[in-house]
């Protein structure tokens, strides 16, 4: 029972980096595309504004929309999460190394019930405590999509490297 669980804390953690990775990958994506629109829009809209004045009226929208955009962008989570979310990111990385290398002990049967339900605890612990310093009262909205694939890697990973498909 205490092997089963300590592989699904295994598990668990090798999809929660693919989901860190994946959430930090699609945050810095939409920031990079809001910053790139909002130069290309009051770049371009300026330019071309002169050159097909009879259409004034959506040359204004795109402006006015890049303006809208670049007031709210600070208020935008997106860049604030970035760096809270790849420190986690490191650290749970460097949990699962520490987690696998244990792992050789725990399936040949080296650690006795009570040491790997330890195990099983203080790694909980040190994941919990990496995720209060790193993110620090930041809340992640859940993506089931990024989760899904996050899960899948992990399957994979896993089927790779210990059921040697």
């Amino acid at each position: 029972m205490y092997q089963l669980r300590y592989w699904n804390l295994l598990k668990e953690l090798k999809a929660q980096i693919a989901y860190l990775h994946g959430y930090a990958a699609k945050d810095e994506w939409t920031d990079k595309a809001l910053s790139i629109f909002m130069a290309i829009a009051s770049s371009a809209s300026i330019a071309t504004w002169a050159l097909w004045k009879e259409h004034q009226m959506v040359w204004a929208c795109i402006i006015a929309l890049s303006q809208v955009v670049t007031a709210i962008k600070p208020f935008l989570p997106y860049r604030k999460r970035l760096k809270p979310v790849s420190e986690l990111n490191n650290q749970v990385q460097a949990i699962f190394l520490e987690a696998e290398t244990i792992w050789y002990k725990v399936s040949e049967g080296l650690l006795t019930e009570e040491e790997i339900h330890e195990e099983t605890v203080r790694l909980k612990g040190r994941i919990l405590s990496a995720e209060r310093a790193s993110l620090n009262g930041i809340v992640l909205p859940r993506k089931i999509k990024l989760k899904e694939a996050a899960e899948n890697a992990a399957d994979e990973y896993f089927t790779e490297n210990y059921l040697g498909a």
